[in-house]
């Protein structure tokens, strides 16, 4: 018997990990700070990503306040940004999708899958952002109406 609920916790413990829930989970985000991280966000991938050839597939939506300010900064820096389509859009669009990606491919582009994760732990900000099959991490600090970062950015691969 305790074996089985032993077995039992362990797999709740594996499913959970094994779903990482993209997006914005700060309870009480200023866009104000929003969009502060998000430009250090796209400032970063400026560095390590070039513009003209790049483009950023989503991996989820980002209709939070964070991630329409990325969207926002990511397009002004001059990369091309596929939004997350719906499930029931897929059907629809996948002709459309597949003559972009070969438009993209002619031209040399890479297209590239992200995703981010903003979370808070005792006042604490924490940003990653998934790009492929790496992980860039930074750490925020809220002061009052602004926000610092509280450190490098970490990459993980």
């Amino acid at each position: 018997m305790r074996l089985q609920i032993l077995i039992l916790v362990l797999l709740f413990v594996l499913v959970g990990c094994a779903t990482t829930q993209y997006g914005n989970h700060v309870q009480n985000d200023s866009s104000t700070h929003n969009k502060v991280m998000a430009g250090d966000a796209a400032h970063q991938l400026l560095q390590l990503y070039p513009p003209a050839s790049t483009r950023f597939n989503m991996r989820h939506a980002t209709e939070d306040s964070f991630g329409v300010a990325l969207l926002e900064y990511l397009r002004s820096g001059g990369y091309a940004v596929q939004e997350h389509k719906q499930q029931s859009n897929l059907i629809e669009t996948d002709v459309d999708a597949d003559t972009d990606a070969d438009a993209d491919a002619d031209q040399g582009n890479k297209h590239i899958a992200l995703a981010y994760i903003l979370d808070e732990s005792s006042e604490i900000y924490r940003l990653s952002l998934l790009i492929d099959e790496q992980k860039l991490t930074r750490a925020y600090s809220p002061h009052e109406d602004t926000i610092y970062a509280a450190g490098h950015w970490l990459r993980m691969e």
